[in-house]
């Protein structure tokens, strides 16, 4: 017996020592990687002293006597908060993801490899302005620095997943770029497929009945603008130059919000400016908060992206200024000829071409590998394999592919100094096109499209005829020809995604521009008053008030005259909508009500015909849809063809009701008081890690959910999957006041830091969720006044 109870207490001993061997281990990589936020820090790459103030909210504003020192230690200080997911974003540029995760992903590289973001990137950087890259190599040296300094202290993503970041270099950085553009315009790859499965079901004529048709929608981002008579020639003649083909016997065929209201609309008297881009939410977050400074020389804050330097949106000293997606369709798809006889070559121009073929080799965690063998026409890659496309061979031409210097855009951007400067330095964002909202110190308001926008025949949302250059893209519109408006009469300039410009446009720009729901808001907001104050614009980047319900409720509301068809369930559900006022509020049910008859009611419509290809239904073919019907009248569509009857719009509506009220009852039970959009409506902030529930537990890497209102069609977006999960919306909200820069506000929905276990991770969440902003300390007294923490880089030897 004393030799068991021996045993059995070393065996105890032993068990007692691993545990708190693992919970020190455990300890260790949660909380080794926090940064260091005050004190002194030695770094041998810096010249002189560098002082890091962090406010409340952990957002560095930094302090340095040179560009040099600057943008090392903004490189070091972004890399303690953000290296994983700097990390992340640089494997996805170069599709390497599967090599640190799993095998699931080696598809999914396989198509990023298509894109060669590298090629891009090198070709930028060997063409860019050397001040630029002097700026761009501190930075990588201050990336490089802090990740030499970690050694086993790295975030804890790479502890878990076993693996150690390679050292960041200058293409790394404009790669983010590239991917930045690539996934503004991805959907409009994933639009074009549809379209051509579509087409390939119901025919072309009725298949184009569910493209938007935007000559229908009036709100429009540049109301008043028209190219004057000289661009407008030189716009022609960039269309007919093609005709000279046909005189040299060529081959020839014919076939996200923003607004900014001028001083005289103001309390302040100057300008007052917001911006909110929306992006998908996930943790930490795409958005890097940061205030940069070289006293006399340079000031500017506002948001940037982590793995590069510069500030993409905020304000200096002089201007403001904030994007919105334009929504260009730079994305086109052609059916390739291959030769019968040789699947390397494809048919151009009355004769065979030999593509350029490229083996990839994709490795995967654990020591095994795949491959790939990509081919590209000279339009860009045959991406038909990996996009569930059997019967065609497709190439892609995407303005990623093209010329462009969007790093130096932004580096000029927190430089420019007014109007001038603002429109010299967009010229050249030409992949990732955006609208540009400014307001400047001397009163001044504008909004000016920079971006790359296809010179091409024809609308470029149908697969084309690859054969021959018939519909190859000839140029890009001139920045010239992009539109534009300065100090308008109004008094404000405003974009939402919305329709650019109004007919008379010699350009194709898209077909996937967002529904008018939130500008139409958004304006009407603007127009309600004559004086504006900072709570007023507080109000309405927060507002949640519906335009597209106030569209679609009416419709619903003639059920009041059809009772009798109605059980008292459905009864109380209508009544909800009685009355409403059409805010999307998380206190209400008829928001609920709402957003489940809009599910019922597409799908009763569409699905019938569409059958299995409505579940790959994009979403502005759905909202354009009824947006249209209900704006024009019913269509072919709107007959169930699976019944003898021929039904009407109400009749759709009345089954939709009935399908509405039968949904939310199943999963919510028949208490109606538990239907409020809240309970339904919900979000939760994730990591890419957290949906592992023990390293969530034990890291706490996700958000707590919050019920929120809104839904994707108002001013404060909540978009939705189909679950009612969150999973996109404002990735940053900011209001900016010309008249005194330390009274603008702002707030992200994660938060400063990426390390899980800093206060500053998830930290701006609940000031988010509630509609609230923190103040945005920008002058050197404000700053200081504002500093939580002081941290010291020393220059060593």
């Amino acid at each position: 017996m004393k030799i068991i109870k021996s045993i059995l207490f070393s065996l105890l001993v032993l068990i007692v020592i691993a545990v708190v061997a693992g919970l020190i281990l455990v300890t260790g990589i949660k909380h080794g990687a926090v940064p260091e936020y005050e004190g002194e820090l030695t770094l041998s790459g810096l010249t002189n002293e560098v002082t890091v103030y962090r406010d409340e909210r952990g957002m560095p504003h930094i302090y340095a006597e040179n560009e040099h020192d600057l943008y090392y230690a903004v490189g070091y200080v972004m890399a303690q908060e953000r290296l994983w997911f700097m990390d992340l974003i640089r494997r996805a540029t170069t599709g390497r993801l599967s090599e640190v995760m799993d095998e699931s992903l080696a598809e999914t590289d396989k198509f990023l490899r298509c894109l060669e973001m590298t090629a891009k990137s090198k070709m930028v950087l060997s063409n860019e302005d050397p001040a630029v890259i002097s700026y761009l190599q501190a930075y990588t040296d201050g990336v490089n620095a802090y990740i030499a300094d970690a050694g086993k202290k790295l975030p804890p993503e790479f502890r878990i997943l076993s693996y150690k970041p390679d050292p960041w270099k200058l293409e790394d950085i404009a790669n983010i770029i590239g991917y930045m553009g690539w996934d503004l315009a991805k959907d409009n790859l994933t639009q074009e497929i549809f379209y051509y499965r579509l087409a390939q079901k119901s025919g072309i004529e009725k298949a184009t009945q569910l493209i938007p048709d935007w000559n229908a929608v009036n709100s429009v981002v540049f109301p008043d603008y028209k190219i004057n008579d000289t661009l407008l020639k030189e716009a022609q003649a960039f269309i007919s130059s093609m005709d000279k083909l046909k005189a040299l016997g060529v081959v020839s065929f014919s076939g996200s919000n923003n607004w900014a209201v001028a001083g005289r609309k103001t309390e302040t008297g100057k300008p007052i400016f917001s911006n909110d881009m929306h992006l998908d939410f996930g943790s930490p977050g795409i958005w890097f908060q940061m205030h940069q400074v070289i006293p006399g020389k340079l000031n500017v804050t506002g948001v940037a992206v982590p793995g590069q330097p510069f500030i993409v949106c905020g304000h200096n000293e002089k201007i403001a200024w904030g994007m919105t997606n334009l929504m260009v369709d730079d994305i086109d798809l052609f059916a390739e000829k291959i030769n019968p006889e040789n699947e390397n070559q494809y048919y151009f121009n009355g004769e065979w071409k030999d593509m350029a073929v490229k083996k990839e080799i994709i490795k995967i965690k654990g020591g095994k590998q795949d491959s790939v063998i990509i081919k590209y026409t000279h339009r860009g890659p045959i991406i038909s394999g990996y996009r569930n496309v059997k019967d065609a061979s497709l190439s892609m031409r995407w303005s990623g592919y093209d010329s462009s210097d969007e790093l130096r855009t932004v580096c000029l951007l927190n430089r420019a100094s007014g109007w001038d400067e603002f429109r010299s330095a967009i010229n050249t964002f030409r992949s990732i096109s955006q609208n540009f909202a400014y307001a400047d110190v001397e009163g001044n308001i504008g909004l000016n499209t920079g971006g790359g926008i296809p010179i091409r025949k024809g609308n470029g949302s149908l697969i084309r005829n690859g054969e021959t250059e018939e519909y190859d893209w000839k140029e890009f519109v001139p920045f010239e020809q992009l539109p534009n408006s300065f100090n308008p009469e109004k008094g404000y300039v405003s974009s939402a995604n919305n329709k650019t410009v109004a007919e008379g446009y010699p350009y194709y720009i898209s077909s996937n521009f967002a529904l008018p729901y939130r500008i139409s808001r958004i304006r009407q907001m603007l127009e309600e008053k004559e004086i504006f104050s900072l709570e007023d614009f507080k109000r309405m980047i927060t507002d949640q008030h519906s335009d597209y319900a106030a569209l679609m409720t009416p419709f619903i509301l003639r059920l009041n005259d059809r009772k009798d068809k109605l059980t008292s369930a459905e009864t109380d559900a209508l009544n909800t909508l009685n009355g409403w006022d059409y805010d999307m509020n998380a206190d209400l049910v008829a928001p609920s009500v709402f957003e489940f008859f809009r599910i019922s009611f597409i799908r009763n419509i569409l699905s019938d015909e569409l059958q299995e290809l409505f579940d790959n239904l994009i979403s502005v073919s759905k909202d354009y849809y009824i947006y249209r019907i209900l704006k024009t009248g019913p269509d072919e569509w709107v007959d169930d063809i699976n019944s003898p009857e021929k039904e009407t719009l109400d009749d759709i509506i009345l089954k939709s009701f009935k399908d509405c009220v039968a949904s939310i009852t199943a999963r919510f039970g028949e208490d109606q008081s538990k239907w409020k959009w809240g309970n339904i409506h919900k979000i939760t902030i994730s990591h890419p890690l957290g949906s592992v529930k023990l390293l969530d537990r034990v890291f706490g890497f996700n958000s707590d959910e919050y019920p929120v209102g809104g839904s994707d069609h108002t001013v404060c977006p909540y978009s939705f999957d189909p679950g009612f999960i969150i999973n996109n919306g404002a990735s940053e909200r900011h209001i900016f006041n010309t008249a005194d820069w330390d009274e603008s506000y702002t707030v992200i929905p994660t938060g400063a830091s990426g390390i899980p276990a800093s206060e500053f991770y998830l930290s701006q969440m609940k000031t988010y969720i509630e509609g609230k902003f923190y103040k945005d300390a920008f002058t050197d007294g404000a700053v200081k006044a504002a500093a939580k923490y002081t941290l010291k880089l020393m220059p060593g030897k």
